[in-house]
């Protein structure tokens, strides 16, 4: 359990160096395995970014001239259009000044467009059009070129290939291809999780497993919830005014503008990350806690007063008889202001989790602001589930797909293979930090669930909709849907493979109109037109099936013939195979 103890130091001294090299390491290996010819490859990168700025600067000069060619062809219809017009005018006997200059002068600067135009300007664009489509030639067959030199490095590439890397630096962790039934099953029935908290929300990126037998799953996705927004309006009248002009009483009109507004329902997106941690710890015990805005401060006097003042306030508290928690202050005076779970339901089950040992390391990750991520993250714990909600798992990318590390650069490749899961698994080992932190957290479940061997290879509800986002939204969304669509599932059966409907859920817009009185200031009462959206909802539902991308029997990997073969055999007409996770996938 050496990755678990004090995680905050663990991570700066051993892991983070030990994950970066063994990425660096890995990469240099599929290289290697791939036969890639390095120094081939960056020599058509750099032929290619050359030619590229070549085709820039041809498409630039390519430009101009044609700014050029305008000028000139206005110059020549304008030229010609004077002259035109003098002519005439001397034909019909009508007296101009300067008739005489503006002929010349009109046909001169057309000749001279006409001979700019067509000598000089018309040829060297030509000239230019050709480079430009040569260079674009050019670019297409290098790019390509690089591309088949990067193949056999590409196809080497898997879903497994980020989680591969943290099984080795934290092989203490066991870690899911997929979020299973299984597993799901045994966070809801087993600790408490209510399937129905993410009714209005849907999977596009996870990882479970367990750590000593105690299930988790970090989950990231678009939520939805019905807001407000609001439209305005406006409508220009005529106010009656009484002036005195010169003694006389006089009237006029002048405009007066009004304004109205209207408040009306409108569907509100927003991403939405959080863990999930499964445990028998304390299983009476329910608080929560919201970051703290003393964590991480300077030691400065004004900083100081405030942390004290927060912690006299606890203080207080505590010594309350009034309140509903029973709740007594630890020794830990900044334990308890920084992580401030007032709330708590149970003094000797928090103090069993919270040991001193576990407070000290707490204090650490919330107070750094240099190795990870500091105090970023909400907690809350119900019953068995243990639930977080860390903000830097919003703002980063925790795609397994291995399109993500596709390139035609090799240089460009290895820089972006290692920043990923550099950053992947710092996002993901801060994550499940605050629960490292928890020696409880960490021990060996004693009660392990039974489940079937079926429920083991089936994919979850979860699995499902990160499945399906994987797919493309743009295939399930209803054909009158204008927003973005929520997409849930439902399995209708399962065996060898996984049948499951998938519903998105949208809105179409109906543009209405309101109408709201307003007064001008002469009091007369005018009817503001104000136009508005109405979000309908639609669904529409559409069928998957998922099929393991290995043998349940054999645990012998399968090939995209395979699984067509299988399917076939079966009568299931499925269409557009893809490879998602651990899964090939495909329409009904």
């Amino acid at each position: 359990m050496a990755s678990f103890a004090a995680p905050l130091d663990a991570y700066a001294q051993r892991l983070r160096r030990e994950h970066f090299l063994l990425a660096r390491k890995t990469l240099d290996e599929l290289i290697q395995r791939s036969g890639v010819d390095v120094a081939a490859n960056q020599a058509t990168i750099q032929d290619l970014k050359a030619k590229q700025d070549e085709l820039k600067r041809a498409q630039r000069a390519f430009a101009a001239w044609s700014v050029f060619h305008g000028i000139l062809l206005v110059l020549l219809i304008g030229g010609l259009i004077a002259a035109g017009v003098m002519i005439a005018s001397l034909f019909l006997d009508l007296q101009f000044d300067y008739q005489v200059e503006v002929i010349c002068g009109g046909a001169g600067v057309a000749l001279l467009a006409w001979l700019l135009r067509f000598c000089w300007v018309g040829d060297a664009m030509r000239r230019t059009g050709r480079r430009v489509a040569f260079l674009e030639r050019e670019v297409a067959r290098l790019d390509a070129l690089a591309w088949e030199q990067m193949e056999p490095l590409n196809v080497l590439f898997t879903w497994d290939m980020v989680t591969d890397l943290l099984r080795q630096v934290l092989p203490e962790i066991h870690l899911d291809r997929m979020l299973s039934h299984q597993r799901l099953e045994d966070l809801v029935k087993a600790f408490g999780w209510n399937l129905s908290a993410t009714t209005d929300f849907s999977v596009q990126q996870l990882q479970s497993g367990e750590i000593c037998g105690n299930p988790f799953a970090i989950v990231k996705g678009v939520g939805t919830r019905m807001g407000e927004k609001t439209y305005s309006g406006s409508k220009t009248v005529m106010v009656r005014r009484t002036v005195r002009v010169d003694g006389k009483t006089r009237v006029k009109y002048v405009p007066e503008v009004l304004h109205a507004t209207v408040t009306k329902p409108c569907p509100e997106y927003f991403p939405v990350a959080f863990v999930l941690f499964g445990s028998e710890a304390a299983p009476n015990l329910s608080f929560s806690r919201v970051p703290s805005k003393h964590s991480g401060m300077e030691d400065s006097f004004f900083n100081r007063l405030a942390k004290r003042r927060t912690t006299k306030d606890l203080e207080a508290f505590s010594r309350s008889l009034d309140d509903e928690y029973g709740f007594t202050m630890m020794a830990n005076r900044e334990f308890e202001t920084l992580f401030y779970a007032k709330d708590r339901s149970d003094e000797r089950e928090f103090r069993l989790l919270f040991t001193p040992y576990a407070q000290q390391e707490m204090v650490k990750l919330l107070n750094d602001t240099e190795i990870g991520f500091g105090d970023n993250f909400r907690m809350v714990k119900e019953e068995g589930i243990t639930a977080t909600f860390p903000a830097h798992l919003v703002e980063t990318e925790l795609s397994l797909n291995p399109e993500h590390f596709r390139s035609n650069d090799i240089v460009a490749l290895k820089q972006h293979f290692v920043q990923h899961n550099v950053d992947y698994f710092k996002a993901f080992y801060f994550a499940l930090a605050p629960f490292f932190t928890i020696p409880l957290y960490c021990q060996q479940r004693v009660s392990l669930p039974s489940f079937s061997t079926r429920a083991a290879k089936e994919t979850s509800a979860y699995e499902n909709e990160l499945i399906a986002n994987a797919y493309g939204e743009e295939h399930f969304r209803h054909p009158s849907c204008r927003t973005p669509s929520i997409l849930k599932t439902v399995t209708r059966g399962s065996g060898d493979a996984t049948h499951f409907e998938v519903t998105a859920k949208g809105y179409r817009i109906v543009e209405r109109a309101d109408y709201v009185t307003r007064r001008d200031s002469s009091g007369n009462l005018h009817q503001v037109r104000v136009l508005w959206d109405d979000y309908i909802p639609v669904e529409h539902t559409t069928s998957l099936i998922a099929l393991p991308d290995t043998d349940a029997e054999t645990g012998e990997a399968r090939s995209f013939s395979d699984a067509e073969a299988l399917l076939n055999n079966n009568g299931i007409g499925a269409q557009a195979l893809h490879h998602i996770r651990s899964s090939y996938v495909a329409t009904l």
